[in-house]
């Protein structure tokens, strides 16, 4: 079972509403909330499934979030207002616990997690012309989903790069939030199942189609 210390990681995780220091300034600046729930005994995550029909990333499963306005003081601002634009719930019912690692996309994003606990009804007045639907993760589904990786270079003297996926029942949880997701569990959950290494068999995203056997 895969359990989070809310209080531990209280104190452990910085509280940066602005982000990491030194953010890079050649891309556009990002941030996302990791809604963590604990409900009848389990912890998760809630994540949204993107409008099919939106330009940039149609389809996605992702955390609530965006690209920082420039009448956003800062990025924690940014994370919250698309919080309660795309959930459709008031930013209140979270408690923000503190900041997790920056991601920077190969797509040229950097995206900064604010790590948050939910305590709403989970009744969400989404956005449908960004959301499709709502997605409850309990943690413990990504024990028993199947797990795969890709792993190449963008460039020949570029770094090697990992990238994950989760065949979930609600769709295909992969890219830069299956590597928050990931990585976060990793350092503070414990999480230690190792994924099926595949080889790329899409020319384009999301690269690996999981139903195609090898």
């Amino acid at each position: 079972m895969i359990r989070l210390e809310l209080d531990k990681l209280k104190k452990e995780l910085p509280f940066l509403p602005e982000g990491e220091p030194n953010l890079p300034e050649d891309v556009a600046h990002s941030s996302v909330v990791m809604p963590v729930f604990q409900k009848n005994g389990q912890d998760g995550f809630l994540l949204q499934k993107r409008n099919p029909n939106l330009a940039s990333h149609p389809g996605q499963i992702s955390f609530p979030g965006g690209v920082k306005d420039p009448e956003d003081k800062d990025l924690l601002v940014t994370a919250l207002r698309e919080w309660e634009e795309e959930m459709g719930a008031p930013d209140k019912e979270l408690s923000v616990i503190g900041n997790y690692r920056g991601q920077l996309t190969h797509t040229g994003f950097h995206i900064t997690p604010f790590l948050a606990k939910y305590s709403g009804d989970f009744r969400f007045e989404f956005n449908p012309e960004e959301v499709e639907r709502i997605i409850i993760l309990e943690l413990d589904r990504l024990w028993e989903a199947p797990f795969y990786s890709i792993k190449g270079r963008r460039k020949p003297d570029s770094p090697l790069l990992e990238v994950f996926y989760f065949d979930i029942e609600e769709g295909l949880l992969w890219g830069a939030t299956a590597r928050i997701i990931v990585d976060f569990l990793r350092e503070h959950a414990g999480f230690d199942r190792p994924p099926i290494l595949r080889t790329p068999n899409l020319s384009s995203a999301p690269f690996l189609d999981v139903k195609k056997p090898e």
